[in-house]
C-alpha cells in the first residue's frame, strides 16, 4: 500500500554524494532538531557511493559516446504555471525521453539499481502530491532540478532543505551563468550526463525537459544543445505566487533540515517571481535569443490537444498523429487535478504589485 504522508526518514541528500553534501554545509547549517535526519541521509549517500561507482564502470563509456538523434525540447515556464501537465502530456509520445522521479532521487545510479530501488522508493512516494493531487510514481516524468541538486553544488532547490536561507539561494545560485567558471563547467557536464541517462533510462530519443529554473540558463542550454526548442507557459502572476507559496510549504515537511522561519512570506516568492520574469523579458530582446513558443495556461486548459498540435507544428516535430491516442488516453485517465480552494491573499496582491506589476500587464493580465 502506498504512503500518503509527504514526510520521509531521510532527505534528498541521500541521493547526493558525501563530497557534495560537505561542500553544501560550508554555507548552510543543519538545525539540532534535524540532526538524525541529516545523519541518516549522509549514511545513505556514503553507502551509495559504491553503487555510483558501479554505474560509472558499466555505463560510463556508452554515456561518453552517446549520440543525440533529436535535439531536446525545454519547458521553462515559471513554477505553478502549468508546466507539469504540459510536460506529462508531451512525454506520452513514444519518442520522448525524460527524467523520472526515481532518477531525481538517485541520479547517480538509476540505470543499474532501478530494479530494486524503484519498488522501495515507490512505497515512500505518495500516490498523489498532497498540495494539488497530481499523480506520482517513480517512473513518471519529473522536474529535473531535483536531480541537479544532487549532482552538483548549485541549485536553488536546496532551499527546500534550508528554508531559512531561501533568499541566499535566489541571490547566489539562481543565475548559473554568473557562477565561477569551474562551477559552470561542472554544471554543464552534469546536466548533459543527466540528459543522456534520462534518454537511456526511458528509451526515448527526444528529451523533454521541464525545469522552471532553466529560465536564466537558456543561453547555456543553447550552446549545449544547438537548435533546441523552448516553450514558455505562463499564468496569472497573482495565482502563481499564491500557489507557489502554498506549494513550498507543502514540500518543506518532507525534506527540511531547518525550521521554516516565521518571517518566510509571500514577499520572498513575489520577489523571486519578479527576478525570473525580468530576466525572461530582457533575454527575449537579445538578437541571439531563441524563438520561444509561448502559451497562456488559461488557454492551454481550454484546448490541450490543440496546443500540443501547435507545438509540434511550431518546432517541426514529427509523430503528433501517432501520439494523439496516447495524449487523449492520458487526459481521460487524469482529469484535471483537484486543488484545495484558496483565495489570493491580500499580501500576495500587495507584493506582486510592488515587485512585478509591469510583468502582470506585459503578460496580458489586469492589475488587482
Amino acid at each position: 500500500m502506498r504512503r500518503k504522508s509527504f514526510t520521509y526518514p531521510v532527505t534528498s541528500l541521500a541521493g547526493s554524494t558525501p563530497g557534495n553534501i560537505i561542500k553544501l554545509l560550508k554555507n548552510h547549517k543543519v538545525e539540532p532538531g534535524y540532526y538524525l535526519k541529516f545523519i541518516l541521509s549522509f549514511i545513505v549517500a556514503v553507502i551509495f557511493t559504491l553503487f555510483n561507482l558501479i554505474e560509472n564502470l558499466i555505463w560510463g563509456r556508452r554515456i561518453k559516446n552517446y549520440h543525440f538523434e533529436e535535439t531536446p525540447l525545454f519547458i521553462i515556464g515559471f513554477n505553478r504555471s502549468g508546466t507539469t501537465l504540459l510536460h506529462n502530456l508531451l512525454c506520452q509520445d513514444k519518442k520522448a525521453g525524460y527524467t523520472t522521479t526515481l532518477q531525481t532521487v538517485f541520479p547517480h545510479c538509476v540505470l543499474t539499481q532501478k530494479w530494486w530501488l524503484g519498488p522501495i522508493i515507490n512505497f515512500f512516494v505518495p500516490s498523489e502530491r498532497p498540495f494539488d493531487n497530481v499523480s506520482m510514481d517513480v517512473d513518471f516524468p519529473q522536474e529535473e532540478e531535483f536531480a541537479l541538486a544532487s549532482l552538483q553544488l548549485h541549485s536553488i532547490y536546496n532551499f527546500f532543505l534550508f528554508p531559512s536561507d531561501f533568499d541566499w539561494f535566489i541571490d547566489n545560485d539562481y543565475f548559473t551563468g554568473a557562477l565561477p567558471g569551474r562551477d559552470i563547467e561542472r554544471w554543464k557536464k552534469e546536466y548533459q550526463r543527466m540528459v543522456i541517462k534520462s534518454l537511456l533510462n526511458t528509451k526515448g530519443i527526444r528529451y523533454i525537459s521541464k525545469n522552471p529554473q532553466n529560465i536564466p540558463r537558456v543561453e547555456i542550454l543553447q550552446k549545449l544543445f544547438p537548435k533546441s526548442g523552448f516553450i514558455f507557459i505562463y499564468r496569472d502572476p497573482y495565482v502563481v505566487v499564491e500557489s507557489l507559496f502554498n506549494f513550498v510549504h507543502g514540500i518543506f515537511p518532507g525534506v527540511q533540515l531547518q525550521k521554516v522561519p516565521s518571517d518566510f512570506s509571500r514577499k520572498q516568492i513575489a520577489r523571486f517571481y519578479a527576478i525570473a520574469m525580468k530576466h525572461y523579458f530582457e533575454m527575449k530582446k537579445k538578437s541571439d535569443s531563441p524563438s520561444f513558443y509561448e502559451i497562456r495556461m488559461e488557454d492551454f486548459m481550454k484546448d490541450k490537444i490543440g496546443e500540443l498540435r501547435n507545438i509540434y507544428t511550431y518546432f517541426g516535430l514529427n509523430g503528433f498523429e501517432q501520439s494523439l491516442p496516447a495524449f487523449q488516453a492520458y487526459l481521460n485517465e487524469n482529469p484535471r487535478a483537484r486543488h484545495d480552494p484558496y483565495e489570493i491573499h491580500k499580501d500576495t496582491v500587495h507584493y506582486v504589485n510592488h515587485y512585478a506589476s509591469e510583468f502582470v500587464t506585459k503578460l496580458g493580465y489586469s492589475l488587482r
